[in-house]
């Protein structure tokens, strides 16, 4: 007696195979799109001093390349090589467009030994022409110096273009050097401020402590551990005033 051969009849999810497909077009398509993407719009933000056109032309995007030719991180790196660029930020979107945030790097002081203008980042520069910056007037050893350009990239903005002349001034007694970190800042005001590098954050209170001294002249002695301001009008040096603000 045969056995009866039983087919088995195999039923094909076509609704699963068509979406499978349908994706893979779907992915191949994007993929296309992006491999043979131009870069066609670049947005530059938060930029002052720097042009635009610099920093496109950092970038490697000048002709608009493939999208896919470099990478966003490659793109921060060759813009950050730039002098007065503190970071750079770059993002892009699948329409070609690529925004660049830029973080420009302050400029502290011109340094009149070198004639290069310092900037926040520790570069020196002799690219650009500012005004309303400190000069620096002399010499000041290396170490010293590295920590000078580190402490006054924490000083406000507004208080750093308070001041005119920068005069490295170590505090001495005859022959014996008690504090080889204090400076001389001559002020637009036309006082004088004494500061040393533990305390620079103090300059940032200049502009408050002054207004208690009315329309003196003369030099703050912001360099003493003690947290007093010591003010001493010219002319009369041995006399002490100590400002309200400077017993808080």
């Amino acid at each position: 007696m045969q056995k009866k051969k039983t087919k088995i009849k195999r039923h094909i999810k076509w609704k699963a195979f068509f979406l499978f497909l349908l994706i893979c077009v779907l992915l191949f398509s994007l993929a296309f799109y992006i491999w043979n993407l131009h870069v066609k719009n670049i947005l530059i933000l938060g930029t002052t001093n720097i042009a635009d056109y610099e920093i496109i032309e950092a970038s490697g995007l000048k002709e608009y390349p493939k999208f896919t030719k470099y990478s966003s991180r490659t793109i921060a790196k060759n813009i950050e090589n730039l002098d007065l660029v503190a970071t750079a930020k770059v993002k892009k979107n699948i329409f070609g467009q690529v925004t660049i945030q830029i973080e420009e790097a302050r400029v502290l002081f011109y340094n009149r030994n070198n004639s290069t203008y310092v900037l926040s980042n520790g570069v020196e520069t002799i690219e650009g022409d500012y005004n309303g910056v400190p000069f620096l007037n002399n010499y000041v050893q290396s170490n010293v110096y590295e920590r000078l350009v580190k402490e006054l990239a924490h000083v406000k903005p507004e208080s750093l273009a308070l001041v005119s002349e920068i005069e490295y001034s170590q505090s001495m007694s005859g022959d014996i050097v008690l504090d080889d970190t204090r400076f001389l800042f001559r002020m637009n005001d036309g006082n004088h401020v004494y500061i040393n590098l533990v305390n620079m954050d103090r300059l940032d209170l200049y502009a408050l402590t002054y207004t208690t001294l009315g329309e003196e002249k003369g030099t703050l002695l912001l360099d003493s551990d003690n947290g007093n301001v010591v003010f001493q009008k010219f002319g009369e040096e041995g006399q002490i005033t100590i400002p309200e603000e400077g017993n808080e």
